[in-house]
């Protein structure tokens, strides 16, 4: 009798355990699709994958964007330039991601790959406004259903906290780019 109580308590936390591993990885771990890219030399199409390693829970969401209302995008760059939570192959260049953040939307997720952009050397000699952008960002939107989804690419971009406490994206320069066939592949 112990024995089969002991047997369906391990059953009953085997399948805890993987319902809540399921619930973690529901937006996806890879997305790949097609970037379409302005660039100065005309519209590039590429390949693109993004990979999500881990998303930052809402308590390390909230953490950051304390440090972005109180020390503004410098201070949010310091606070996440170190982390490694995903990467974006855009083409042949690789791209380490620094914050992926997840939030359900009513049909799936929107999901944001953040990470610390390239810094010319003339705009930091020339203090140019574009310093007040220091992040790229990749936005997806990705229905949860048929794992298909649309997004857009932001290569100088700043963030911002709204009134709900959702993040938004500031361009610099306008949207840079947009991803044509995504989709979840794992």
């Amino acid at each position: 009798m112990k024995s089969a109580r002991t047997f369906a308590t391990i059953i009953a936390l085997s399948m805890l355990l993987a319902s809540s591993m399921a619930a973690a990885d529901s937006p996806g771990r890879e997305f790949t699709g097609t970037a379409v890219v302005n660039t100065t030399e005309g519209t590039r199409s590429m390949p693109l994958t993004l990979v999500a390693n881990r998303y930052a829970s809402e308590d390390e969401v909230q953490q950051l964007a304390d440090v972005l209302a109180s020390g503004g995008q410098s201070s949010l760059l310091g606070a996440i330039r170190y982390r490694n939570d995903g990467q974006l192959n855009l083409g042949a260049e690789v791209r380490p991601i620094s914050l992926v953040f997840a939030e359900e939307t009513r049909d799936g997720y929107r999901i944001l790959f953040l990470t610390a952009r390239r810094i010319d050397v003339s705009e930091k000699q020339l203090g140019q406004e574009s310093l007040e952008y220091p992040f790229g960002i990749a936005e997806i939107v990705i229905d949860d259903f048929s794992g298909k989804g649309e997004g857009n690419l932001h290569v100088a971009a700043a963030i911002s906290i709204d009134a709900d406490g959702h993040l938004e994206i500031i361009d610099y320069d306008g949207q840079d780019g947009h991803f044509r066939d995504l989709r979840r592949v794992r």
